[in-house]
């Protein structure tokens, strides 16, 4: 019996395994293997594999959620998938499987990896990159050579400009595109070839109100502007030459609404120069809207007793501003030393300024005049003796996203700002800043942050200083001591270069002066 149930077993597995064989017909595709890796430029991924006997074509498919979702399926014919069109600075993955003419013997999908595209080398038009007619489109050399530049207007995609790159433009990386109205939302493409290398939206500026004065026609003569002032209109724009300089050699009085700015020439960036061996001051019993300096380098003779605008009489002013300006060389930047001077709006943005002496960069020196609102942002201030001094309250002073270094003066009673005993009656804010070391005073370093009047409600956040900024009391709430000097946490900040240059440091993308992150 043991005999016979043995061959009957026997029997029966070479039946089972000549029926299986019987079974496998023409096998499966074998997974595509990667071959080269993948490769990304721009926004465009290169996938290759290696050829598959029997394989018809082949089906690549990305994915960014590691193929929960399909973002892009593609049949191809060959081993070699160049997928264009991807978002810019994506994380993609990639898998293919080979097709067979009988689709039932397709390969399994074989995982090729992930990679991420590149940011767009066209870069975001920045504030001295837009005028009301113009643009400067800049970008980054990378991958394939950029050919053409084209414009749309960006509300109906209608073709404004379509320009081909030279030589020069390459070398330079940037292309200047005059024609564009004011005031008016348009695209930039960057085209390598046929290939979109990058998209950005920007508003060219909007047109000039009331009168403009143009002088940029005027040259070698540095007196011009000062000549010019009592004769315009109030409401003027004045137009300086970029490159050229302008003196202000005698006390020259204000009193009516104007700006005063570089000339928009996107081909120069030089700005026009206004030089003092005097000041601006307020004409007595003016009544102005507006003063804006806007674009314009600003320097003296002298830290012993120039100041843009010293002010002894009685004015009212809504605004004063400071705008994309540099700013150097004086005694106190400005200083309202006598007068009832009634000044709604005190702004400073997009400025550099250094090397100002002990009347600070805004100094209130008598009760009688008063600065309503204070507004200081995105902007550079280093070897200053001090920012802000008050003798007056305010409604309220916003001092965000600044870059300081060597200031205020180091002797243990300066501060970056300070109103005594008066209260700043909405709220004193300090937000995003960087504070680095205090300027030298004979062997000391250390300084105050701030003083203001009970009753103020002050709101800090999101502020760094440096480990070698030493603290004599009086600190801005919640400041973080970062445990880098100012020397290593900035490219030269002795001489003005406040790039951020410590990967470590962790508000390198939100903290200080944006121009430098």
């Amino acid at each position: 019996m043991n005999k016979i149930f043995i061959t009957l077993a026997i029997a029966a597995c070479f039946y089972i395994s000549c029926k299986k064989n019987d079974d496998l017909g023409t096998p499966r595709l074998f997974r595509p293997v990667p071959a080269g890796g993948l490769t990304a430029d721009s926004n465009t991924i290169e996938a290759s594999w290696q050829k598959i006997g029997g394989a018809a074509s082949y089906l690549v498919q990305l994915s960014r959620d590691t193929f929960r979702t399909i973002d892009l399926s593609l049949s191809i014919d060959s081993s070699t998938a160049v997928v264009k069109k991807l978002l810019f600075n994506q994380l993609y993955q990639v898998q293919v499987k080979a097709i067979a003419a009988d689709t039932v013997l397709n390969s399994k999908w074989s995982y090729l990896g992930a990679i991420k595209t590149l940011s767009s080398i066209l870069k975001v038009p920045g504030i001295d990159d837009v005028t009301y007619n113009s643009v400067r489109v800049r970008w980054a050399t990378k991958g394939a050579p950029v050919t053409s530049v084209k414009i749309i207007k960006t509300s109906d995609s209608s073709l404004v400009s379509e320009v081909t790159l030279t030589a020069t433009d390459l070398m330079n990386e940037y292309k200047v595109i005059d024609g564009l109205d004011a005031d008016t939302r348009y695209t930039i493409f960057l085209i390598s070839e046929n290939e979109v290398r990058g998209s950005v939206d920007f508003t060219s500026k909007a047109p000039f109100s009331g009168a403009v004065i143009d002088l940029t026609g005027i040259t070698a003569r540095p007196g011009v502007l000062a000549d010019t002032l009592p004769s315009i209109p109030s409401g003027s724009t004045i137009l300086l030459k970029r490159g050229e300089t302008y003196n202000i050699s005698s006390a020259t009085s204000l009193d009516k609404t104007l700006i005063i700015m570089s000339a928009p020439d996107l081909l120069n960036t030089v700005q026009a120069k206004i030089y003092f061996t005097s000041n601006f001051n307020l004409a007595a019993g003016a009544t102005i809207d507006s003063i804006e300096f806007n674009d314009v380098y600003m320097v003296s003779d002298s830290y012993g007793s120039r100041y843009v605008i010293n002010n002894s009489n009685s004015a009212n002013v809504g605004k004063i501003k400071f705008m994309n300006s540099r700013i150097e060389i004086f005694r106190g930047m400005c200083r309202f030393q006598a007068g009832t001077t009634n000044i709604n709006d005190f702004v400073i943005n997009n400025c550099i300024i250094d090397s100002i002496a002990n009347y600070f960069v805004l100094n209130v020196g008598t009760t009688a005049s008063r600065i309503n609102n204070i507004s200081i942002t995105s902007s550079t201030f280093y070897k200053i003796e001090g920012l802000i001094a008050s003798a007056q309250s305010s409604n309220a002073v916003d001092i965000a996203e600044c870059t300081f270094n060597e200031a205020p003066l180091g002797n243990s009673k300066n501060y970056y700002v300070d109103f005594g005993s008066n209260v700043v009656s909405n709220g004193f804010f300090v937000r995003h800043c960087i504070f680095g070391i205090g300027k030298y005073s004979a062997g000391a370093f250390a300084v105050k942050d701030y003083r203001v009047g009970s009753g103020t409600v002050t709101t800090t956040g999101n502020n760094y200083r440096t480990f070698d900024h030493a603290s004599a009391g009086n600190d801005f709430a919640g400041i973080t001591i970062y445990n880098r000097t100012a020397a290593q946490l900035w490219q030269d900040p002795a001489n003005g270069n406040f790039k951020i240059v410590d990967a470590t440091y962790p508000g390198r993308n939100t903290t200080g002066d944006p121009r430098w992150r």
